[in-house]
């Protein structure tokens, strides 16, 4: 007895089964996680080394060379990336599709063990990350008081994010443009000179003073004691008292020789929202945890906190989860209206309730049940498995409008119900498994593809197959099950005359068709040919659409960036970006914002803008950035401002640019990457201005712009060793002794209230104005005698790039560019690669395309 004889004969059975399937998909659903994205294994690991205040040139050489070296061995590594900044060196792996990223940590954590010992002994220990797109901000929040910018930064470090951190699901909190406390020693060189002293010695002295350290125990009758020797600073009194050294008796004392005070650390970002300062905090979620449902806990958290505290105001300035939902309930109202027209077309051509209510339950049970796959699957709610259903509805409702439309004419023709239901089912159930097998078997290449396309497209193959699959045991067995019960459908009456108007106009249709088939085949040469030409005209169409990885999706936020000299002073770009800011004021559309917001670094500044919802404005956010981008053009001479709409699915173009972290901007949103390889600097430097000379002549492509420009002015200390030892020293304490008097050494922490605050040693500002400053840093000799640093060191005006970036051991310069809305980045690289065929590329140099573009070709392979 077959399966749909089974369910025929036992609907009882079957309706039970079936309502124990609604039941499992429908917890399932409620309990599926909710994110943009399926959970993707990013094949790549990157390497992330800090040593402070070395240079960009110093770091390639003494840590990313080290490293690369040090990982050439572990298999199947496919790329090596690496970018070498002030401070900080990253390098990336990227691995081979299917490569086992836990086996694959465990091999580079074992060569970075063997590596430890060649590294700079004050370089920290290296440290390993995973990638994972889905580890961005969810929510971001800005918080503005009344109250100084340190004390609000101090109660969101220690109240606001514990209140939010409690929330389930929450990963991480990250915050910037606070400003932190610390306990400042400035040093007064004329009173170091005359009292024979260093930064060195003041360091020491606080170093050894300030000390708490367990003693021990010791016996009290019958009972042990802890010995704890307490030396730490109570307050900045005991560093003022602390003796640095005695002269003559009498002791020197580091308040005579320095000011000391509670001060704040040095101010490397300063944001704005709606010209007020504020304090911005993302917040990260749990791996695996519901992103929509977070956001919602986040919103009513700060609901709550600004109902129950009037000393701050917190503000929702970006929430990915609306993004996430409104395309998810788009691809979910896309599938059941799909479901809706469905039914409906099936009711106009069959016109019969019973028929339309087979249909119309069929649909839904092969959804639910398709969602218990997802839940035991253990996949999650995104756009591509929504995508994958809204695609296998009109698919769903194939199978089960055959086998119905079967069993309706074996009921026109006399049969009765069941009858009508088991030879109906029977005669079309090896059709309507071959068509399924075949659609099946179409999306089996997805699930293989080793890439990263292959990975997000998985599931929305996955999800068509487990649709198609539930539609199949659907259509077999709940179809005729019902048809044998409430169909009511009766036999064709065979008189013509007796015969509804719909039924005489389906017959003249069908009668129409049949005689243009027999033509058809009678003209056999004439409709092959017609294929054929058709066919051709289909490839010469498809040549001419024009592609992209990621479609141009409108969504609610345009970046305004303005980026000046490197290593111009965070005050001087923010009073640029304050006239920047009253231009872009003057020609913006007010009413379509919802959040104006100012973030300024050393160097660059930017003005993000977030747009109300895409159905409640007038304008995209595309047009929108393409008049401000030629309203902006020469406003702030030197300046190179940028301006860029991020894609709804600003998410891929950041999975597709390989994971970010070699120095680029946080979510950077440029369209076009070009990768031009070559290792000498100074001739990398003249083909980037040139290649961008070339883009900017091309329509279309704006915001050229190239992460290699003139470099930061700095400062170069040349030392003389054979003074520097004949003085009984090293080039070491002189290079240490520079840091602790400009730069400052860190002397120990002072804790007050449970809080930790650094004692930085350094000169006053007023002693180190300018370079000629540096001359006078007093160093002491090993005899103790005390002499200007400028005897044993040389002065060099230099400039070095900000980073220096490597491909597989080889230079790179990267060239990034905007596209304007409509132009599909195909297109783009077309005109381009068009534009540099006659262009003189020099000897070991080469150009690539990265990015969005590069995994645009491995899909296509």
């Amino acid at each position: 007895m077959s399966i749909t004889d089974r369910s025929v004969a036992r609907p009882v059975t079957t309706m039970m089964i079936f309502l124990i399937v609604i039941t499992l998909g429908s917890i399932g659903f409620r309990y599926l996680p909710i994110d943009l994205l399926p959970p993707i294994e990013y094949p790549q690991l990157s390497v992330v080394v800090n040593y402070s205040n070395v240079g960009p040139e110093e770091m390639e050489l003494l840590v990313t060379e080290q490293v690369e070296n040090a990982l050439a061995g572990v298999a199947n590594v496919e790329q090596v990336r690496s970018n070498s900044a002030e401070g900080r060196s990253w390098v990336s792996l990227s691995f081979t599709q299917g490569t086992n990223i836990d086996e694959a940590s465990n091999d580079v954590r074992a060569a970075l063990d063997r590596l430890r010992r060649s590294l700079p002994e004050d370089a920290d220990p290296p440290r390993i990350w995973k990638f994972d797109p889905n580890d961005a901000p969810i929510v971001m929040i800005g918080a503005r008081s009344n109250r100084e910018l340190s004390d609000l930064t101090r109660v969101l470090e220690r109240e606001v994010a514990k209140n939010f951190e409690q929330i389930p699901g929450v990963g991480s909190i990250d915050l910037w443009g606070g400003i932190y406390r610390e306990i400042q020693v400035d040093l007064r060189r004329d009173r170091l000179i005359s009292s024979r002293l260093t930064a060195m010695d003041v360091v020491q002295a606080l170093g050894r003073e300030n000390v708490t350290l367990p003693g021990g125990n010791v016996k009290d009758g019958l009972s042990d004691l802890y010995v704890r020797s307490v030396g730490e600073y109570q307050n900045v009194d005991d560093i003022r008292e602390t003796i640095i050294t005695t002269v003559d008796g009498a002791p020197i004392r580091v308040g005579d020789v320095a000011d000391v005070r509670e001060g704040y650390q040095d101010i490397w970002r300063y944001i704005e929202i709606d010209d007020r300062p504020t304090i911005r905090f993302g917040i990260r979620k749990q791996t695996g945890a519901n992103t929509v449902a977070v956001a919602r806990e986040i919103h009513r958290e700060v609901e709550r906190i600004n109902r129950l505290r009037s000393d701050l105001e917190l503000r929702v300035i970006t929430d990915e989860s609306g993004f996430i939902q409104s395309s998810i309930d788009n691809v979910r109202n896309a599938a059941v209206w799909g479901g809706i027209l469905a039914i409906i077309v099936l009711f106009a051509f069959l016109r019969n309730g019973s028929t339309t209510l087979i249909i119309g339950i069929s649909i839904p049970i092969s959804i639910i049940a398709t969602f218990a796959l997802l839940y035991f699957g253990g996949l999650t709610l995104n756009l591509m498995s929504f995508g994958g259903l809204a695609l296998g509805v009109g698919l769903i409702v194939d199978n089960a409008i055959v086998v119905l439309e079967n069993i309706v004419r074996q009921r026109q023709n006399g049969k009765d119900l069941n009858q009508s239901a088991l030879t109906g089912t029977r005669q079309v159930s090896g059709a309507i498994i071959a068509s399924t097998l075949t659609t099946t078997v179409i999306f089996l290449p997805v699930l293989f593809m080793q890439t990263i396309t292959g990975l997000l497209f998985k599931e929305l193959a996955l999800v068509v197959v487990f649709a198609l699959f539930c539609s199949l045991i659907v259509a077999l067995t709940l179809v005729p099950m019902m048809g044998s019960k409430i169909l009511t459908v009766k036999p064709v009456d065979p008189d013509p005359a007796r015969r509804t108007r719909f039924q005489r106009a389906f017959e003249r249709l069908e009668n129409g068709y049949g005689n243009l088939l027999q033509r058809a085949l009678n003209r056999k040469l004439a409709i092959a040919g017609s294929v054929f030409v058709l066919f051709g005209l289909a490839v010469l169409g498809f040549r001419t659409i024009p592609y992209e990885l990621t479609p141009q999706v409108d969504a609610d936020a345009v970046r305004i960036q303005m980026t000046m000299a490197d290593g111009t002073n965070i005050a001087v770009v923010h009073q640029y970006l304050e006239e920047l800011d009253q231009v872009v004021q003057a020609i913006i559309p007010q009413d379509e914002i919802v959040n104006y917001s100012k973030d300024i670094r050393n160097g660059q500044g930017r003005i993000d803008l977030t747009l109300r919802p895409p159905d409640q404005r007038s304008i995209s956010s595309y047009d929108l950035a393409d008049d401000i981008r030629e309203k902006l053009r020469g406003v702030i001479p030197g300046a190179h401002i940028s301006v860029s709409a991020r894609s709804g699915l600003w998410v891929l173009r950041r999975v597709f640019g390989g994971g970010g972290g070699g120095g680029g901007g946080e979510d950077a949103g440029e369209s076009l990457q070009i990768q031009l390889r070559g290792n000498n600097l100074q001739t990398a430097d003249e083909i980037s201005r040139q290649l961008i000379t070339i883009l900017e002549r091309i329509p279309g492509v704006n915001d050229v712009e190239r992460d290699r420009r003139e470099g930061s002015p700095q400062q170069d200390i040349r030392f003389d060793r054979e003074k520097i030892a004949q003085l009984g020293l090293g080039v070491n304490e002189v290079a240490r002794a520079i840091q602790t008097n400009v730069g400052g050494s860190r002397a120990g922490m002072f804790r007050v209230n449970g809080e930790e605050w650094p004692i930085t040693v350094r000169l006053r500002p007023e002693d180190r104005l300018s370079i000629l400053d540096l001359d006078n840093i007093s160093i002491r000799s090993s005899e103790g005698a005390i002499l200007p640093v400028s005897a044993v060191v040389t002065q060099e005006f230099t400039r070095t790039p900000p980073s220096i970036n490597r491909i597989n051991n080889q230079r790179v310069t990267y060239i990034t560019a905007n596209l304007v809305s409509g132009l599909a980045l195909g297109d783009a690289v077309g005109m381009i690669e068009t534009e540099l065929r006659e262009f003189p590329m020099p000897d070991g140099f080469s150009v690539y395309f990265g990015g969005e573009f590069e995994e645009q070709q491995k899909a296509q392979r």
